[in-house]
């Protein structure tokens, strides 16, 4: 059995974030495999005077592996530095470090000079680009895909409501494929076939402050709003999806393939996604999922088959169910973490 690391983890307090889980996920996952000291804001004796040499103190242990985790960054372009705490330095210290990259659209060149100050000895990224960035900076880039908890997302048996379902934000600052597909199911509803009169969609994008649960009927289109701007948390967010026979999912910005993708096959639906060449070595076309043209030339021809062919959907249902949990749950992502840091750092 391979021995357990001591890891140091910055990073913020995300067990209630209701944004996503990601973050969260990963460091729980982390936790099972390895014992880890998490600190940062929200977190027990989090102070912005503290240096790194003052968390090491705090740290009950002597850490093997220092680790950057997702969310150690400020957001914010109005702001032009990365760095959420300045005070703390890593570079001369003696425990290697590694960093998870996020939001990989967001300050990436701040993020480089980072890994640099560091001295960052490895970077774990979501990114299929992540080749060119080793070559730019000099650093080992390990390709990390986002994952899913089958704690959390898995086969409630859920009566399936919805013939498509759709939740998240349209990114329209960075791709436009998501509104293009809002408008072409809503903006000329009335005018579409009559098939698309019998299809009960659920979209959620927040709208403006304004939650959407949209369904057609035969003759007609209604269109019923819920008060309220925040989607669907948690178990309910997972039994949300596992109430339709196909769910949405698209690239986001600069191509990331995120967290839904996962979410939606460890949840029994099935994954209904716009083409990419970013899929490749996670999930294949009509194995683990469903994708269409990016100029929606077939997207009509293809949400209506497999709505209409039970046995068919069902047979890639299962086989995405199976892959997802096999290759694509946060416990599986640790493992892959743990190699790569005892390869290249330890």
């Amino acid at each position: 059995m391979t021995s357990k690391l001591n890891i140091l983890v910055f990073q913020p307090d995300f067990s209630r974030y209701g944004g996503a889980y990601y973050q969260h996920q990963f460091t729980q996952a982390l936790g099972r495999a390895h014992r880890i000291f998490r600190y940062g804001p929200g977190l027990p004796n989090y102070a912005l005077e503290h240096s790194a040499e003052d968390v090491l103190k705090l740290c009950p242990f002597d850490p093997d592996l220092i680790c950057f985790a997702a969310g150690w960054e400020i957001e914010d372009f109005a702001i032009p530095e990365f760095d959420p705490h300045p005070n703390i330095q890593v570079s001369d210290i003696d425990i290697p470090s590694v960093m998870v990259l996020n939001k990989e659209y967001k300050k990436l060149d701040e993020k480089f000079r980072f890994m640099q100050d560091n001295a960052i000895k490895l970077v774990f990224t979501t990114h299929h680009h992540y080749r060119k960035w080793w070559e730019r900076t000099g650093i080992p880039f390990v390709h990390f895909p986002f994952a899913v908890d089958p704690a959390l997302f898995n086969d409630y048996a859920e009566r399936k409501r919805y013939a498509l379902g759709y939740s998240g934000a349209l990114h329209e600052q960075w791709t436009d494929t998501r509104v293009r597909i809002k408008d072409h199911l809503f903006l000329r509803w009335p005018l579409k076939a009559p098939r698309y009169w019998r299809a009960p969609l659920y979209w959620n994008d927040g709208g403006g402050g304004i939650a959407r649960k949209m369904y057609a009927f035969r003759g007609g289109y209604r269109l019923s709003r819920i008060l309220g701007i925040n989607l669907p948390r948690g178990e309910d967010y997972a039994r949300t999806i596992g109430r339709a026979r196909m769910w949405l999912s698209t690239p986001s910005a600069i191509d990331l393939v995120g967290t839904r993708f996962y979410e939606i096959m460890a949840s029994k639906t099935l994954l209904f996604c716009s083409d990419s060449p970013a899929y490749e070595g996670l999930f294949e076309d009509g194995v683990h999922c469903v994708t269409f043209n990016p100029d929606l030339s077939d997207f009509d021809d293809k949400l209506f088959h497999y709505l209409r062919n039970d046995d068919e959907r069902q047979d890639i249902v299962e086989r995405g169910y199976a892959h997802v949990m096999k290759n694509h749950t946060w416990d599986r992502r640790i493992e892959q973490f743990t190699e790569a840091v005892r390869k290249v750092t330890l």
